[in-house]
């Protein structure tokens, strides 16, 4: 029994290794088809990637244009983010008596002075920290008086922003337009 399968075995290899085709032919539903064909066949169009959304272009677009302000550090925003959200859910007050006002030290991060409102409204958004504007070319607008601490409140001129403060923070840095 152990010849007979000896013999088989190098039988088998042999008549594998005289073949003069490159290709190995296999035998499916009674349809011979070669293995390169089956490859060609099989071969599909590389997947594209899904088309962004306008508003994640826009996100995009803004967090690039921070990225490449100067006195901008966008590591220490993404590090901060993180604290914040240890600190508790979204667009709650992310004051940490260890590290202080982590919503005033993004703000700082981001150097959003002479960004547009646009950008600076889709950056704290995407950082779920409250905002709001307070001043608009020169003229104060109603706001609530609840306090809300880390709430950012900034002012715009021509739809640049021009100065802001964190609520419970320092006092509102502001570049003077008015």
């Amino acid at each position: 029994m152990k010849r007979f399968a000896a013999i088989s075995l190098i039988a088998l290899l042999l008549t594998a290794c005289s073949s003069s085709s490159n290709t190995v032919t296999a035998k499916v539903d009674d349809t011979a088809t070669t293995i390169a064909e089956e490859a060609v066949a099989e071969e599909k169009p590389p997947p594209t990637a899904a088309p962004k959304s306008t508003e994640l272009m826009q996100l995009e677009d803004a967090w690039d244009f921070a990225a490449s302000r100067p006195g901008s550090d966008i590591g220490q925003v993404f590090q901060l983010f993180r604290l914040k959200q240890s600190l508790g859910p979204k667009n709650i007050a992310c004051y940490d008596p260890e590290s202080g006002d982590v919503c005033e030290e993004i703000v700082k991060a981001i150097n959003v002075v002479g960004l547009t409102e646009q950008q600076l409204t889709l950056l704290l958004d995407s950082l779920e920290l409250p905002h709001r504007v307070i001043e608009r070319d020169c003229e104060l607008l109603m706001v609530t008086e609840e306090f809300v601490g880390g709430r950012v409140n900034f002012s715009v001129f021509e739809g640049v922003v021009t100065g802001w403060a964190s609520e419970g923070g320092g006092s509102f840095l502001d570049e003077g337009n008015c």
